[in-house]
């Protein structure tokens, strides 16, 4: 079971680009990481505990 989906809005928590909204593209299933595109080019991965889902 995933903690995260597909399209799911969510907000990096830590590092760099904390507080960034993005959106779930991909889930690395290997490693556990989401892949979060946080602007036309920004995107990188992150594992469940370093986003969470956002509520504006």
């Amino acid at each position: 079971m995933t903690e995260f989906n597909i399209g799911d809005t969510v907000q990096v928590t830590s590092g760099a680009m904390a507080h960034s909204v993005g959106t779930v593209v991909y889930l690395y299933e290997k490693t556990g990481k989401y892949l979060v595109r946080t602007g036309a080019g920004a995107q990188d991965y992150y594992s469940p505990d370093e986003i969470e889902l956002f509520n504006p």
